[in-house]
């Protein structure tokens, strides 16, 4: 068996995995600090003799934990020997966590729905958010190290679908080819490129329809006030990636109440199965059971068993043609849950049925600045032959000449104005070498003034002499003044010290008395523990 504060052991029925009721007796007891220096917990432990060992006393087991166990190491073998066979089980709900001392029955439970699938509950946030670990009244926190980030080159594909791509002004002018791409971003995108190029409806997304009957969110954490709220709201609303919406209509979460909360992560970066599931959703028909036509070899993939999306089964199916081989090449290794960069986002953007949409309206665009440039021709050839360029542009020399002649009137005006200036700034020089000369009288005025001040300073500095000497007087008998208050000080401290130290002494005798009670009381549950151990 187990201790009531001990981690419970996966292998044993849910039953079992309730944490045994606490007596009373435990919280009177708990008398002492969590942190003691003695290494005890506060509990005084008697050194108890070895007793000798009785080998026919046999300890009581209960028959339940037999069962229980025998039952969870027997489905442990079955899980085992059919995962070396390629099955994948996964669990709705993991099947323990970690016990809390503390629980608030308010708190509502997340749901990660940035995996890739929609049916399984994804792994925990080891990326985003720290590990708690609660014991008693501590928390502990793990941090976990931070993303390494790894620049990687751009081929002259993805550079090629990037321009395009900014050139019809579905993704910013500022988006780097060599940066990882977020799940905000490639939705924004997603949304952006079907809604303007997909002609087909049955594949085309309407924003404004999807929208206009909304009620809900599809996720807590994507709020109206969220920029890119309407992309990944019209995704969720299409059923092209799990949500709240999809989940109320198929099932009950996977089992889970509903006060989950089922969070979208817009700014996680996109993994490559999701980057490949939610472009295929918008580019195939699906079909049941095209699982089952994927294998090892026809998919090419050696981790083929890891991807957990039906829209990549079917993309794989159109072998070289697919998305897939388009957006990562002839690879071996798929890694769904690597995330990825802009330039592979943009690939998969413009591949499959798109390239031709987006041919067609590289063409029309094409066909317009040619039909534009063509008709400013005509206008041109038609205005030289009226002689209408001709007509404007004497006109604008014309104007050009009168534009001159007021010039130059202008000219000889300021000139004239020039020569008035000059006459007025001889006659201020004039003022003001006369206003200099008062100025010399006024300084001479000022020495004199000067004289008599240097001789008042004097006199201040002897008056100021005899005021250093009555000042030290002072000051030798303030030093005095100070011994005498630094001893009555001293006298003081010494006073209080002492009665300090009795109150220590008196809180000493006092907590000893109460630990010698508690131990008493101790040595008596001890005592009382043992006797019902030998009646039993």
């Amino acid at each position: 068996m187990w201790s009531a504060t001990s981690s419970p052991s996966i292998f044993l029925p849910h039953s079992l995995l309730r944490p045994l009721p606490r007596r009373p007796l435990c919280a009177s007891l708990s008398w002492a600090s969590p942190d003691p220096p003695d290494g005890l917990g506060g509990w005084a432990l008697p050194d108890i003799p070895a007793q000798p060992n009785n080998n026919n006393k046999v300890a009581a087991f209960p028959s339940y934990a037999i069962v229980g166990f025998g039952t969870s190491l027997a489905f442990v073998l079955a899980v085992f020997a059919a995962s070396r066979k390629g099955f994948i089980f996964r669990f709705p709900r993991p099947m323990w966590s970690a016990v809390e001392t503390r629980h608030d029955q308010n708190d509502a439970r997340e749901f990660d729905v940035s995996g890739g699938s929609k049916s399984t509950l994804s792994e925990a946030d080891t990326e985003d958010n720290n590990v708690a670990v609660t014991q008693t009244d501590k928390s502990v926190v793990v941090e976990k190290p931070k993303r390494v980030v790894i620049p990687v080159c751009v081929d002259s594909t993805q550079e090629e679908a990037l321009s395009v791509l900014k050139s019809l002004k579905i993704i910013e002018d500022d988006v780097e080819a060599n940066e990882l791409c977020t799940r905000r971003e490639f939705a924004r995108w997603l949304v952006k490129l079907n809604s303007s190029l997909e002609r087909n409806p049955k594949h085309r997304i309407a924003p404004i329809v999807s929208l206009s009957g909304s009620v809900f969110t599809a996720f807590d954490d994507i709020s109206i006030d969220d920029p890119d709220f309407r992309s990944i709201q019209v995704l969720a609303e299409a059923g092209v990636i799990p949500s709240k919406l999809s989940w109320n209509n198929s099932f009950d979460y996977g089992g889970f109440d509903t006060q989950q909360n089922i969070n979208f992560f817009p700014d996680r970066f996109i993994s490559r199965q999701d980057l490949i599931d939610w472009r295929a959703q918008l580019e195939y028909d699906f079909f049941s059971g095209v699982v089952d036509q994927i294998s090892i070899k026809k998919a090419g993939y050696m981790d083929v068993k890891e991807i957990i999306s039906s829209a990549v089964y079917v993309d794989m199916l159109a072998g070289d043609k697919s998305i897939l081989r388009k957006v990562f090449g002839q690879s071996k290794r798929f890694q769904p849950n690597k995330p990825s960069t802009k330039a592979q986002a943009v690939v998969a953007l413009t591949g499959g049925r798109m390239k031709e949409a987006i041919s067609a309206e590289l063409l029309r665009i094409e066909a317009e600045n040619s039909a534009r440039l063509a008709e400013a021709e005509e206008i041109r050839s038609e205005l030289l032959s009226r002689g209408d360029i001709q007509r404007f542009w004497d006109e604008k020399l014309n104007e050009e000449k009168n534009r001159g002649f007021d010039v130059e009137r202008l000219y000889h005006m300021e000139v004239k104005n020039l020569e008035e200036e000059e006459i007025n700034q001889d006659k201020i020089s004039a003022e003001y070498l006369k206003e200099k000369a008062a100025m010399d009288c006024q300084k001479q005025l000022l020495l004199n003034l000067k004289k008599e001040v240097d001789e008042i300073s004097e006199k201040v500095a002897l008056e100021r002499v005899t005021y250093v000497d009555e000042r030290h007087v002072v000051q030798k008998l303030l030093g005095d003044l100070e011994l005498k208050h630094e001893e009555l000080l001293n006298t003081k401290s010494t006073l209080e010290a002492e009665k300090e130290a009795l109150q220590i002494l008196r809180s000493w005798v006092e907590d000893e008395a109460r630990r010698s009670q508690a131990r008493a009381a101790v040595l008596e549950e001890v005592g009382r523990r043992w006797k019902w151990d030998d009646q039993a």
